[in-house]
């Protein structure tokens, strides 16, 4: 078994919320630079920029995992990770039929471009990504299931669109592969208070917007090889695959 440095929610120049510095090389030189083995590209509702990123970390020996940070009906943010090109293309497509169409106003929100290696802009999204999607949460997580992918609740201790602060609790029902905190000590209180959540495999992750958060939060992945399959094992705690905070 290795270990691995992974910050496994990165936002990038398409957030409209995210710094327009995150760019496909900034990312990946950036997240090499401190240490990081692996990542995922988790933008608002979107994944097209996950490919370019893909692409250049496979170059720079870097692995990415495409994925998105997904608001659903409850304005409850959920990380979903996806573990191949197939299943990318259709959960874009799932994000594209229910994002409402509220244009977005660049002035107020912020530009929701994607980029190429060269930082020329390959396209923008004239819906604004920070909207709720037209679909529940249990509604997301059935669809990202079906795919083949994780569902993640997003920085979980958080007082605004986390799934405790939408909902006052985490339905046992619903098919969560984990759960996310940016803050160690809000995380602590909040498991203190709400004790089921022990259950959970949990891990920190940056929720980076900028290039200086990159890596600032990362966990370490005990896995036998950086992949997918082995990142859905250490979510599981099966063969000795394990995900835990670094600190």
């Amino acid at each position: 078994m290795n270990l691995y440095r992974a910050d496994l929610h990165i936002h990038t120049c398409l957030s409209p919320c995210g710094s327009l510095e995150m760019s496909p090389t900034v990312i990946v030189e950036t997240a090499l630079a401190r240490g990081l083995d692996i990542i995922a590209v988790t933008d608002h509702n979107s994944t097209l920029q996950c490919p370019e990123i893909q692409k250049l970390g496979a170059e720079a020996g870097l692995t990415v995992f495409a994925g998105a940070e997904v608001c659903t009906r409850e304005e409850a943010h959920c990380v979903v990770l996806l573990g191949t090109e197939e299943a990318r293309v259709a959960f874009q497509q799932y994000l594209e039929m229910y994002l409402p169409p509220v244009p977005n106003d660049p002035k107020r929100f912020g530009d929701q471009v994607w980029v190429n290696r060269q930082d020329e802009i390959i396209g923008e999204v004239p819906y604004l990504l920070l909207s709720a999607l037209d679909r529940n949460v249990n509604q997301v997580a059935a669809f990202v299931k079906e795919l083949g992918g994780l569902f993640i609740a997003a920085h979980v201790e958080r007082p605004s669109f986390s799934l405790i602060s939408q909902l006052g609790f985490i339905d046992p029902a619903l098919p969560l592969d984990a759960i996310e905190y940016t803050d160690v000590s809000r995380f602590a209180r909040l498991v203190d208070k709400q004790k089921y959540l022990s259950n959970y495999t949990s891990y920190p992750a940056s929720d980076a917007h900028y290039p200086s958060q990159i890596g600032s939060n990362p966990c370490l992945i005990r896995a036998s090889a950086p992949l997918f399959e082995n990142i859905r094992m250490a979510y599981a705690k099966t063969q000795e695959h394990l995900v835990f905070s670094s600190a």
